[in-house]
């Protein structure tokens, strides 16, 4: 029998899958292959001392509990594409694995030895991440193709105006004063929508090429001026705005400045006709997120428009009398999206509307696949 145990564990001394055994409740390392070493980033000096003593990283993450249960129980654990920590000369990375921990039974259905064996599939797992963000980025660049060409055809409708205006103008040489100022109104308005309409395009272009930094960006400066300008944009001068704490976010300022501008912007337009509009900003930390608050004392969005204020050209059912092509938010929620954030929003018709921003409190520097 021992002649047997021994032309085993040579038999898996040779495997190029990795292995190693555990033989006591304690978890002392009985066989260890040079694969599973390679691994681990260790030497054959480990075997006889228990897994939990040479890996105190791996018990903080839980193997050593898995190993535990598996020596209790008897039942085999696997797991696929299991992210774990590992630290090898002083340098930690995150890996992946297909593992398997096998408990081995005596006759009497007692555990006798753990066969742990193991795959690291890191490479996969980031070819995967690589067809994941290629995917995305396809999906992305067909969404601004439709977009594009949905704006295309909104853009017929305020040139229309804009050729009738001026047709009527030249045609009619003599006219009231109060008729040629309802036509330059006609006009600039019209002008004004086509400025928004391809800014948006603009802006949703350009979410594709924005670089992610994880230099913290000082934001009180940025919300000031982002007030101002969405005070003059919706000719609302009275609106109050109050500034509580603001954290620094990670990303770079002119993201930052279109996701904020954006927000408060709606804050301030559909406040605007509040007895006292207001404004309120403020941010705190929330675990691994820096959450930031937009509240507004505005009209509010009915309850049945809120699952659709993120679809492109959605607009609440309560705001025809606002300008706005409905694409504010589908333009935020995209670009949060690729910072790894999130956006939500709460509302009641007359009390007005809160949005929150979530953002990592960290970035690794690269895009969601969102």
């Amino acid at each position: 029998m021992e002649n047997t145990a021994e032309t085993l564990l040579t038999i898996l001394s040779h495997s190029s899958e990795a292995t190693a055994v555990y033989d006591s409740p304690e978890l002392h390392i009985a066989f260890v292959n040079q694969a599973m070493l390679d691994i681990w980033g260790r030497k054959m000096d480990i075997i006889g001392r228990t897994f939990g003593d040479v890996f105190p990283d791996f018990t903080a993450q839980g193997f050593t509990d898995l190993l535990l249960d598996v020596w209790q129980t008897g039942k085999t654990y696997r797991a696929t594409e299991h992210p774990a920590d590992i630290t090898i000369d002083g340098i930690t990375e995150t890996r992946y694995f297909d593992f398997e921990y096998k408990g081995i039974l005596d006759e009497d259905g007692k555990t006798i030895a753990i066969l742990h064996t193991a795959s690291d599939v890191s490479s996969r797992m980031s070819a995967w991440h690589i067809i994941e963000e290629q995917d995305a980025l396809i999906s992305f660049n067909n969404e601004l193709e439709v977009l594009t060409q949905t704006l295309s055809h909104d853009l017929k409708n305020p040139l229309s105006i804009v050729k009738m205006a001026a047709q009527f103008m030249r045609a009619k040489e003599h006219q009231e004063q109060n008729d040629k100022n309802n036509w330059c109104d006609t006009i600039l308005n019209a002008a004004s929508n086509m400025e928004n309409i391809i800014e948006h395009t603009v802006q949703l272009n350009r979410a594709r090429l924005y670089g992610f930094s994880s230099t913290p960006t000082p934001m009180e400066q940025i919300l000031r001026s982002v007030c101002k300008e969405s005070q003059k944009l919706h000719g609302s001068a009275s609106c109050i705005f109050e500034l509580d704490t603001v954290l620094p976010l990670p990303g770079e300022k002119s993201i930052l400045y279109q996701i904020f501008l954006n927000v408060i912007s709606n804050a301030v337009k559909f406040s605007s006709q509040a007895p006292q509009p207001r404004v309120i900003i403020s941010s705190t930390s929330i675990d691994d997120q820096i959450v930031y608050t937009v509240k507004d004392n505005g009209i509010g969005i009915p309850s049945g428009d809120l699952p659709n204020i993120f679809t492109m050209f959605s607009r609440g059912s309560n705001a025809t009398g606002y300008t706005g092509a409905g694409v504010g938010l589908c333009l935020v929620k995209r670009i949060i999206n690729r910072l790894a954030g999130d956006i939500t929003v709460e509302s009641t018709v007359g009390s007005g509307t809160t949005v929150l921003l979530s953002f990592p409190a960290k970035k690794d520097g690269k895009p969601s696949n969102s």
